[in-house]
């Protein structure tokens, strides 16, 4: 299976690499051909787990590592936004925004919820249903916060995995 959310999120990384070099380079540290990287990138080949954590190694790239991570544990996706600077502090700005649209949205959707279904109009079943699907988006962007947080205590790669099989094994993830 193609892994197309990994592939997009390599292609917005190596876009900061201009020259050829700097991608062979990169290749060269994965273990692969530039041909394979390339294939990887345009999502006709799906990277083995070995070569995706070189290439996060190489690259140090937060979103690189999350998508990695959601293709391998089963954690969704975070998609890196080009236009937004990468930090802690334009997350959390863009958080708080967020934070008040949602309170809004969820404030709505239990207006919704607690009517009879039959009596919902299209325009609030459609409602509905965004309302849900960016709360899966919430979720992720908490688990991303948590993961970087992880990072900057400087916990271990094998301590985040033990962390994060725990709660799969407790939950069922």
């Amino acid at each position: 299976m193609k892994d197309s959310k990994f592939a997009k999120q390599l292609t917005l990384n190596l876009g900061r690499f201009k020259s050829a070099l700097d991608r062979s380079d990169i290749a060269e540290h994965a273990h692969i051909s530039e041909s394979q990287l390339s294939n990887i990138r345009a999502g006709r080949r799906k990277a083995p787990r070995d070569v995706k954590k070189s290439l996060v190694k190489k690259l140090w790239s937060l979103p690189l590592a999350f998508s990695a991570s959601r293709s391998e544990f089963d954690i969704p996706s975070m998609m890196n936004n080009p236009i937004l600077q990468q930090d802690l502090y334009a997350d959390e700005a863009s958080q708080k925004k967020e934070e008040r649209e949602r309170q809004a949205s969820e404030d709505e959707a239990d207006y919704i919820i607690s009517m009879n279904p039959g009596n919902r109009t299209a325009e609030q079943s459609d409602f509905l249903l965004k309302h849900f699907r960016d709360s899966f988006e919430e979720i992720g962007a908490e688990l991303k916060y948590t993961y970087a947080k992880m990072i900057f205590a400087r916990l271990s790669e094998e301590e985040i995995k033990e962390l994060v099989d725990e709660y799969n094994q407790k939950f069922g993830g």
